[in-house]
């Protein structure tokens, strides 16, 4: 089923309020959007950012399960379920998650970027070092981001040629 034009603008609202910061305003537009429709992957991206801007992990968590079962090839979709799944219940669950991705998309550097930050804090340098490398030679714009990531703090020397 797909969204009516009403629906399809009060998407677009939401996505306004969510840009300038408004969560509770983005998310009244979703709950006026038709509850037939608002399980559709485009309504569930959407009140997904609702719920990482708010730091809603649990609910975070709940749509990125859902999102992952109707797009399970989504690398997106992927790295938001781990994201709220490392708040929500730990890095090794996070991890998990991850490792399933990359399988099918060994060449996405975002993957490969949460893996070096996970494996980093659960003491695992040498595959923290790794990943990175692999992220970086992917997209070389990761290492600005690297080298403030409190998550890979330890390698930090090495990024910065130490």
């Amino acid at each position: 089923m797909s969204l009516s034009i009403t629906d399809q603008k009060r998407l677009i609202a939401a996505q306004g309020y969510l840009e300038l910061g408004m969560c509770l305003d983005a998310n009244e537009e979703l709950e006026k959007i038709d509850p037939d429709v608002r399980h559709c992957p485009e309504v569930l991206v959407v009140r997904l950012s609702i719920y990482q801007e708010m730091k809603n992990w649990d609910l975070m968590q709940t749509v990125a399960r859902n999102l992952a079962d109707l797009a399970p090839d989504d690398a997106g979709v992927l790295i938001n379920l781990a994201y709220a799944t490392r708040r929500m219940e730990s890095i090794e669950a996070a991890r998990v998650i991850l490792i399933c991705a990359l399988g099918k998309h060994p060449n996405h550097p975002t993957i490969h970027y949460n893996l070096a930050c996970y494996d980093c804090q659960l003491g695992d340098l040498e595959s923290s070092k790794q990943f990175l490398d692999h992220a970086l030679i992917l997209d070389p714009g990761f290492r600005a981001m690297a080298l403030k990531d409190k998550d890979l703090e330890p390698l930090w020397g090495s990024l910065a040629g130490e």
